[in-house]
Formats: C-alpha cells, structure tokens, sequence
C-alpha cells in the first residue's frame, strides 16, 4: 500500500516538472561563426560597392559642372575673339573646284572645351536648370562605345559622358543624330529625362538647344517613348524598336513611317514592344532635322525575362 501511494506521489512530482525535451541537433558553432562571417563579408563588400559608386557618380558629375561653367562663361562673352581651326574638323569639310571653302569656326564657348578633348562634337543644354542636363557630346573616331564606360577626360567610369555613334554625322547632319547617356540610379547624367513621362511636364519643357561645334540649334520635342533594348527573339521575330538604327531616310515615306512609330504606331501595332507615353501634337515633317536622346530604362523586359529596356526622347530642330 505504501509502495503504491508512493508511485502515485512521483508520477504527480512528475505531471508538474516534466523532464526538458531533448533538443533536435542543431548548427554548429564553427557553421553559425562562419556564417555570421559570410554575412558580414557581404554587408561590407556591398557598402565598399556603393560608396564607390556614389563617389564616382558625384566626382564625375562635379567635373561636368566645371565645364558647365566654362560653357555658360562662353555665351555670356560671345562677342570675345573668333576662335581657331580645329586641328581635326569632324564633318565633310572640302574644295570646291579653284574656290576654297573656309573651314568652319568653333563657337567661342566651345573653343576651350574643345581644346581639352577634341573628340568633343557638340554641346547638350536644357534651360530648366532643375533638370541639370548640361553635357558636353563626344564622338570616338576610333571605338564607337568608347565613352559608355569614359568620362570626358578619358578616364574608365562607371559614369561615362554623353556620346554619339559612329553611324551619325553630327555636322552634315544625318536626319537622325542619337546621343546616349547613362541612367544613373542616383539621379544624374540622362536619369532626369524620365521626368517627361508626364505631358504636363513636357508642356512646361518642351525645347532645349543641342549646339554643334560651329553651330547653336534648338530642338522641342516631339515625342516620349520606351522600348526593349533587344531588336529580335531567337526566332528572328522583332522585339524592341530599331530607332538608333535609323539615322538617314531616302525617301519621304520612310521618313513619315519613322515619325508615325515612334509617335505610338510602332508600339500600338503589336509589332515591338514598348509604347509611347502621349500625344504632343507635334508631326516633324520630311526634311526637317531630328535629334534622338536615349537611356536605360529598368521595366521593360527582353524575350528572356531579363529587364532591358531603353527610354528615348525625340525632337525636331525648330530654329
């Protein structure tokens, strides 16, 4: 009797302290320490990344900032001294029979810019100074991307500076001149084109001027769009529109096709992907003189599924 009240009174102390559960097997303390190592090496490789970015896309914009004030210095002293020639004249310049045709004379504003890279064709400014969009345009006679990943002064960066390929001829000029420039995540370079998604933006920024080494031009713009940057699908079939490909036009109904795509036509089709963002009312007509500024654009999608994608603003020359 006693014996039993005595397994009755352990199996009551044993209902009110249970025994602690086994616990599972659990990582090591080598794997957590080499994790949290891991961790820790990536958190700092990343911040290394982006503070180096940012350090190079603000040093690199500063630089674009001191030519900006040689420029503005240059329009403000136009009446200065004719500038030299050019020891390399970019464009067609020829004789003509037994009378000469004098080379062309740079802008006064662009002589000392020019002296400091003669790769330079042009200069890209909008009068809206919140936009910030004052670059100098280069062009390589020798690698046609070259200042994708250069600065101005042929430096590598991440940054680059504006350029135009091969295939344009700024001086002639080719009916459409393309400039690229980056779309930098921390707001420089071409990024502040984007604000033109909205017409009631484009309606308070409609011109900008886009000076040639010899000649001072203003453009509006006449249309906003965006498109993959791949051209074709494995199969051949078309994918993002060609616009950077077509640069001179034989033919009026070439030229009216080209305005008529990029304006929505080529996007509302279904052919290419992409569309354009609204109507400006502006039709540039056969003759008439474009220029086109692209960019990255981070949602448009290749056949991959890979984000790829080009955000472009055209213009018509208008002066």
């Amino acid at each position: 009797m006693d014996e039993h009240k005595e397994e009755l009174l352990q199996e009551a102390e044993a209902a009110e302290n249970p025994a602690p559960k086994q616990k599972g097997r659990g990582m090591s303390r080598v794997t957590y320490y080499a994790l949290i190592g891991i961790f820790t090496a990536v958190f700092l490789l990343c911040g290394v990344y982006l503070g180096g970015y940012f350090y190079e896309t603000g040093s690199t914009e500063k630089e674009y900032d001191a030519l900006a004030s040689i420029y503005q210095q240059g329009i403000q002293n136009q009446n200065s001294t004719p500038s030299t020639v050019p020891t390399r004249i970019p464009g067609n310049v020829e004789s003509s029979g037994s009378v000469e045709t004098q080379p062309p004379v740079i802008l006064p504003e662009l002589q000392p810019i020019y002296e400091l890279n003669d790769d330079l064709v042009g200069y890209l400014n909008f009068p809206n100074s919140s936009l910030n969009l004052r670059y100098p345009v280069l062009q390589s006679p020798e690698d046609d991307d070259f200042y994708l990943s250069h600065d101005f002064y042929g430096a590598e960066s991440i940054v680059g500076c504006p350029y135009v390929p091969a295939g344009c001829d700024v001086f002639e000029p080719s009916d459409n001149v393309v400039i690229y420039g980056h779309n930098l995540r921390t707001g420089g370079m071409f990024n502040k084109l984007t604000y033109y998604r909205n017409k009631s933006y484009w309606e308070k920024n409609q011109t900008f001027s886009f000076d040639t080494l010899y000649e001072r031009h203003t453009y509006q713009i006449f249309a906003v769009f965006k498109t993959a940057a791949k051209q074709y699908k494995d199969d051949g079939t078309p994918w993002g529109y060609p616009y950077h490909r077509l640069n001179d036009f034989a033919t009026k109904e070439a030229f009216d096709k080209f305005i008529a795509d990029v304006k929505g036509a080529a996007f509302t089709s279904g052919e290419y992907q992409g569309w354009t963002f609204y109507d400006t009312g502006i039709t540039p007509q056969y003759g008439d003189k474009l220029l086109c500024l692209s960019t990255c654009e981070y949602t448009m999608k290749d056949p991959d599924g890979t984000t790829n994608g080009r955000w472009v603003i055209m213009a018509v020359r208008i002066d």
